[in-house]
């Protein structure tokens, strides 16, 4: 079900970016040319809000993460559709309302606005939107759950264009998802180094 609800909102950011760069070239004119781009990040740093209890194993260091992305860029704005997940992060979670040790990860899909800020070869973004996430748990005792919802996706980045086409990328997200059917959820943020191709 949830492969299904994927494709679906694929389908769905892929004509929302369609949409927004056919409306903003519209009422731009002719003289502003939109950008599009592509680009991949590996998470090297990704820490859960979930917390710790005494004598437990607690490790809230996701072990690994990244994220898949492309956007089309305005003069001023731009739009940004990305696929990630995040790792597992291990302590205490939520479980029929009590507390209960175990380990969540989650993943999913994204689409924001993309405020930029040149200097000269650095561009700083910031960005926000939405995401339909994954979140699923494992519990020490042997149980499991997931749960299917939409969070707030917001972060900011740099990047260094290494060339006309190339630019080396930073990026900071924070990413939350519930995680089980009562609906508990998790935050984390994620820090990526890549790279993104510019067309």
């Amino acid at each position: 079900m949830f492969s299904r609800s994927m494709s679906t909102l694929v389908s769905t950011l892929i004509a929302a970016l369609g949409l927004a760069a056919a409306s903003s070239a519209s009422a731009a004119g002719p003289q502003s040319q939109p950008e599009a781009y592509v680009g991949a990040n590996i998470g090297l740093y990704s820490k859960y809000d979930i917390s710790c209890s005494a004598g437990q194993k607690c490790d809230k260091t996701a072990n690994f993460g990244g994220k898949v992305y492309g956007g089309m860029m305005y003069e001023q704005w731009g739009v940004e559709a990305m696929a990630f997940g995040t790792g597992r992060g291990e302590g205490t979670l939520k479980l029929g309302g009590k507390d209960a040790q175990g380990s969540v990860k989650m993943g999913g899909l994204g689409v924001v606005g993309v405020l930029p800020l040149n200097f000269g070869d650095f561009t700083l973004k910031g960005r926000l939107g939405a995401a339909y996430t994954h979140g699923t748990a494992n519990y020490k005792s042997g149980a499991s759950e997931s749960k299917n919802s939409i969070a707030p996706l917001f972060g900011a980045g740099l990047s260094y264009a290494f060339s006309k086409q190339v630019s080396l990328t930073a990026d900071l997200d924070h990413i939350s998802a519930k995680y089980n059917k009562a609906g508990d959820k998790a935050a984390v943020n994620m820090f990526s180094i890549g790279a993104s191709y510019k067309f």
